[in-house]
């Protein structure tokens, strides 16, 4: 890795963490004008995610999810397509996850193979539908923004016919599925902080995500063609085969992140709206600024962010919304490229200067 591109890195980390500075201070002092005891809330807001067990594992529970769904935004990204079919993706992998749980509980498959065999089908299935607007906009030149926002609600309507038809347990009152048989569900490593066994499909997925994005022809390719298309078409690449590509990976991740999540968090399907892990997908892939090296860090601080704003809701006069306001003052420092531009050119400037490099100045 050169010189300068170390810099590069250090310097999107460190206009991260400066972003999300900004961005705390601002919730602070939001907090001071607002509440009638703004000392207790800011303490609940800063320490509140820390002080128990139970309220840190609220936090790597949130970002879990959030990883998934921010490596699939990321491979979108990669070739410039703002797809958003990651939010229908994770619902309808949830629901379908525990529809294919409940048609195999008689088989009484050992819990590995049930597990495993689930994730695997979430994985086809969101790249099967991450191809749908995919194709039409590579074929059709329809708008990729536009399709992939009717998808996510077909897939909305899809899955609240599956529960409602299908699955939906009559013995309950409300709209939920019958329980997901135990062999399905994902094992509680840290019972006390809710922390289950999707931390380490997690682990494993960054470790291929990392290869394939960093070390294989098709993670160059993605760049490549995301960075400079023209310059893809010249040297060989197959352009429109790496952008669909691209795609049917990122929702095959938000997929698998929808399974995830419902077999380690919950043990009936029950969801009828959009849950915006696909949406919350987006924020963590700008912060990570695409990188998907980054994305389990900024996935963490944000999951910190929205369990601050949940325990200050619980304990204070502070109504949880506010937290849109603080992502949306995130997103908009971490994506203005002006943002720390300066500092960035300098540290390279002076890099290109050092004596290593053999240079110096003519000042």
């Amino acid at each position: 890795m050169s010189k300068t591109r170390k810099i590069e890195i250090v310097f999107e980390i460190l206009r991260i963490i400066a972003a999300l500075l900004i961005a705390y201070l601002f919730i602070l002092v939001v907090l001071v004008a607002i509440s009638d005891e703004p000392a207790k809330a800011i303490y609940n807001f800063s320490i509140g995610p820390f002080s128990t067990v139970r309220r840190f594992g609220g936090i790597i529970q949130k970002a879990i999810p959030l990883v998934f769904t921010g490596w699939g935004m990321c491979f979108m990204y990669a070739v410039n397509r703002f797809n958003l079919v990651g939010e229908g993706l994770f619902i309808m992998s949830a629901c379908m996850t525990t529809y294919i749980a409940l048609a195999l509980e008689a088989f009484q498959l050992p819990k590995v193979l049930m597990v495993l065999l689930l994730l695997v089908i979430s994985i086809i299935l969101g790249g099967v539908i991450a191809f749908i607007p995919a194709i039409i906009n590579a074929k059709l030149n329809a708008n990729i923004i536009v399709v992939s926002i009717m998808l996510n609600y077909i897939l909305l309507y899809l899955t609240q016919y599956i529960l409602t038809r299908l699955i939906r347990d009559t013995e309950v009152s409300y709209a939920a599925s019958r329980s997901i048989p135990l062999n399905a569900r994902l094992e509680k490593i840290i019972p006390q902080a809710g922390i289950h066994s999707g931390i380490i499909i997690m682990a494993i997925v960054y470790i291929l995500v990392v290869i394939l994005f960093f070390r294989m022809p098709a993670g160059y390719a993605m760049r490549v063609v995301g960075s400079n298309p023209e310059y893809a078409k010249h040297v060989g690449i197959k352009v429109t085969a790496t952008i669909i590509t691209a795609q049917v990976i990122g929702g095959a991740l938000a997929s698998l992140g929808g399974a995830v999540e419902q077999l380690g968090m919950n043990d009936r399907f029950q969801w009828t709206e959009l849950t915006q892990h696909g949406m919350n997908g987006v924020v963590v892939a700008v912060l990570a600024k695409k990188n998907p090296i980054l994305v389990p860090i900024t996935a963490f601080l944000l999951a910190y962010i929205k369990q601050g704003a949940e325990v200050v809701n619980r304990t204070s006069d502070i109504p949880a919304e506010f937290i849109i306001v603080i992502q949306g003052i995130i997103i908009l420092l971490v994506a203005a490229d002006s943002f720390l531009s300066s500092a960035r050119n300098r540290m390279i400037f002076k890099s290109a200067l050092s004596p290593a490099n053999g240079l110096k100045s003519n000042s």
